[in-house]
């Protein structure tokens, strides 16, 4: 090995040796996910723009849950909610995990505690990585830890279109 500044570099060693880094491993992982979740992100774009979402069957955790009339568009599960910005007072925890569902309505997280976000109080949907920033109406947001992020933005920004017509 050879020192050059504050850098070490492999001297004579193959490019590919560093293939089997871990942390090279990783990134290639991460980089496969996040072409997936953007090949189903832009399937599911061209598919709901001339097919309305499937409607899906709730399941025993959120079935409860609905209101009249309302249905299941989209379930993820091993969701994470962080709220953003904090609220004087408020019982809702900072991190919260469980299982999403998207419904032609609202956003709910069902695990320890339930939250209900209406679609209504989304101003807009970004992406960072592996997660949603939701910002609300309010001027206060919160992320979503999840996997196929892009895929569900597709589907919230569905959702949400529905609901305005």
């Amino acid at each position: 090995m050879e020192q050059l500044g504050s850098h070490a570099a492999l001297v004579g060693a193959p490019e590919d040796a560093m293939a089997d880094e871990p942390a090279i491993r990783d990134a290639a992982a991460i980089l496969a996910r996040a072409a997936a979740d953007e090949e189903a992100a832009d399937q599911a774009r061209d598919r709901y723009r001339t097919r309305p979402m499937i409607v899906l069957e709730p399941d025993e955790r959120i079935a409860p849950l609905l209101a009249t009339g309302e249905q299941v568009v989209a379930v993820r599960h091993g969701a994470v909610f962080d709220r953003r910005q904090s609220v004087p007072g408020s019982r809702v925890p900072i991190g919260v995990a469980g299982d999403l569902y998207v419904t032609s309505r609202r956003i709910v997280l069902v695990g320890r505690v339930i939250l209900s976000l209406g679609l209504e109080e989304i101003e807009e949907v970004g992406l960072s990585g592996e997660r949603l920033l939701l910002i609300l109406r309010t001027g206060s947001s919160v992320t979503v830890e999840i996997g196929q992020p892009s895929l569900l933005r597709v589907e919230i920004g569905a959702a949400r279109a529905s609901a305005r017509v």
